[in-house]
């Protein structure tokens, strides 16, 4: 009987669909626009004196603050200690100019303007290519700028020299937040067809078809399509080096070699911490000298692949400072910025286990978590019989172990370093479903049911999370929601407390001139007496959380109004530090005495 064959055609269309579908519900989540200054700005504020003020200021600002922010202590600082502003004024108070000047230009998640910071310090026709940025990589950066480059000569974009455009066309801005983001949902898209293409070449097709939608419908991959950040773009290219790599491992070969390195300097070059793709190629060339590419066992001649390997090494080092050559002609900028960077990193193999089971886990759900592990386990006992799906084992677990030098493991916000990797995961498990699957009698029905449920599963989870995004595009935002709240609620005049000056990620959207603010430094507010404390308090929980800071003044407020992230399903709640769409807000007010 003759064996059907199965057109993968309709299985790229279907990935690219259901990548287009998860990546484009919500990509105007948070945009600059008048809607937002709107329910911000006194009427009759807004205009070209005002606009200049916010101007020089902004310009001043950053001349104290220099090219690289990273190296300057004053760019991660906020106010300390106890500030307030008063009701009613005419002229903004000083510490609120960068506030008013955030909701023109900045959108509500906080990195996202950090690269148009980098494009904006570059001089491409003068070759200074430099963005004093070492952080985000070069690749990236200069990506987001051809897309930018392709939305002005199609319209989508507004490309002008001058900040004051910016501040009166607010949406221009806008514009050039959501050309980048475009950027993550193609990387979004091509790591699914990567995927496919991986396991129809290696694992079967029906493997390579979970793999990719596992990867699309997973929480952290469909957050990340939705920002102006470099780690879908990244992940593509990690996913690439495991393709060339492959290569290497089946028929080796200095130009194969070559290729591996070049992509795997790529990747680097687009984020340094996807340098484990090196490693990769690596273990590529070590599995060939071990004799661990084919069933028979016999091992490489060691010349031809230590050769192979050096070329690759050269290759991935002269890639990434091709791309990124202000690394080499600023390097001593470059190391003040990874000094200030080793301040936010760790040392601790704990670490390792923590980010498996707190950070990944709430990322990519139980279930897949489980099938990633499973797989990967089917792959280092099959051996040298599925070489590169071992290889896929090793490149997992390595990027897994070097999560030992992360700190903040337990926030699910920290899986973007290790996007790359999930899609690896993806691909283990999409090629242990194939096998349940396979399985004869009940254990196939077993495995075919298995699969139904999780990918039903992580589609409600991946769809309840673009919801929210699509929450945050306007007026139905929980920003705006509790802002109304509270202009309805809380009489002009009294004091409302907020632990930050407002930003769009982390404050309701009301008038702050009709209200007596008092911003307290998160230190001090859970010791403050009670003769100091607020007769309101606004607090917005974005990715991170003040609330347990908080535990001993908390008790002395009744929660007036709450404004969870929705529920696209009623079973499916956002892990609260996820993303900054559409955040969760409280309103307190103080207990009366005695209550």
């Amino acid at each position: 009987m003759a064996t059907v064959q199965v057109s993968p055609k309709p299985l790229y269309a279907g990935v690219v669909l259901l990548g287009l579908a998860l990546g484009l519900w919500g990509i105007r989540w948070g945009l600059p626009g008048p809607e937002r200054l709107a329910r911000v700005l006194p009427p009759g504020l807004d205009g070209p004196a005002f606009q200049q003020e916010l101007a020089s200021s902004w310009a001043t600002m950053h001349q104290g603050l220099g090219e690289n922010l990273m190296v300057n202590p004053k760019s991660f600082g906020t106010f300390t200690g106890i500030v307030e502003t008063p009701a009613g004024w005419k002229t903004p108070p000083k510490e609120l100019l960068n506030s008013y000047r955030s909701f023109y230009l900045r959108s509500e998640h906080e990195d996202e303007q950090t690269i148009l910071l980098a494009l904006s310090r570059m001089k491409p026709q003068r070759l200074q290519l430099n963005p004093h940025l070492f952080t985000y990589g070069a690749l990236h950066i200069y990506s987001v700028g051809a897309s930018l480059a392709l939305g002005a000569a199609t319209g989508l974009v507004t490309l002008k020299s001058s900040l004051l455009h910016y501040l009166a066309n607010p949406a221009d801005m806008g514009g050039m937040y959501l050309a980048g983001r475009l950027l993550s949902v193609a990387a979004f898209v091509g790591c699914g067809l990567m995927l496919l293409r991986l396991g129809r070449l290696h694992a079967g097709l029906e493997a390579g078809a979970f793999a990719a939608a596992l990867f699309l419908m997973t929480p952290a991959a469909v957050v990340q399509a939705h920002v102006l950040k470099t780690h879908t773009f990244w992940a593509f290219l990690a996913l690439w080096t495991v393709d060339r790599c492959a290569a290497v491992l089946e028929r080796g070969g200095l130009k194969r070699y070559a290729a591996a390195g070049a992509v795997a300097g790529l990747a680097t070059a687009s984020f340094l911490g996807a340098w484990i793709g090196c490693l990769v190629v690596g273990a590529a060339g070590a599995m060939r000298l071990a004799g661990l590419h084919e069933p028979d066992g016999k091992p490489c001649a060691p010349r031809g692949e230590l050769a192979g390997l050096a070329v690759a090494a050269v290759c991935a080092v002269g890639m990434f400072f091709l791309i990124s050559p202000y690394w080499v002609t600023g390097f001593g900028e470059a190391m003040a910025e990874m000094k200030v960077l080793s301040g936010f990193s760790a040392m601790n193999p704990s670490h390792v286990w923590l980010f498996a089971t707190h950070a990944l886990r709430r990322s990519v759900t139980d279930p897949v978590l489980t099938l990633m592990f499973g797989g990967a386990a089917l792959a280092l006992m099959r051996g040298r019989r599925e070489p590169v799906l071992l290889l896929c084992a090793i490149a997992f677990l390595l990027a897994l172990a070097s999560t030992a030098t992360v700190g903040g493991v337990l926030a699910t916000r920290q899986v973007r370093y290790f996007m790359g990797w999930v899609g690896v995961g993806s691909l283990l498990a999409g090629r242990l479903l194939q096998e349940l699957r396979a399985l004869k009698g009940p254990a196939g029905r077993f495995g075919t049911a298995t699969a139904a449920v999780v990918l039903a599963g992580l589609a409600a989870q991946g769809f309840s999370y673009a919801y929210n995004f699509s929450l945050g595009e306007g007026a139905r935002s929980n920003h705006f929601l509790s802002g109304e709240w509270i202009e309805k609620n809380v009489p002009e005049g009294a004091q409302i407390g907020l632990l930050r000056y407002p930003q769009p990620s982390n404050s309701p959207f009301f008038r702050y001139d009709r209200y007596r603010l008092k911003f307290i430094e998160p230190g001090l507010a859970a010791s403050l007496p009670e003769a100091q404390l607020p007769r309101w308090l606004a607090l917005t929980i974005p990715d991170y959380d003040d609330r347990p800071a908080l535990a001993p003044i908390l008790g002395r407020y009744e929660r007036r109004a709450v404004f969870p992230r929705a529920r696209l399903f009623p079973w499916i709640e956002l892990d609260p530090s996820s993303t900054t769409a559409n955040p969760l807000v409280e309103i307190y007010a103080l207990k009366e005495k005695g209550a």
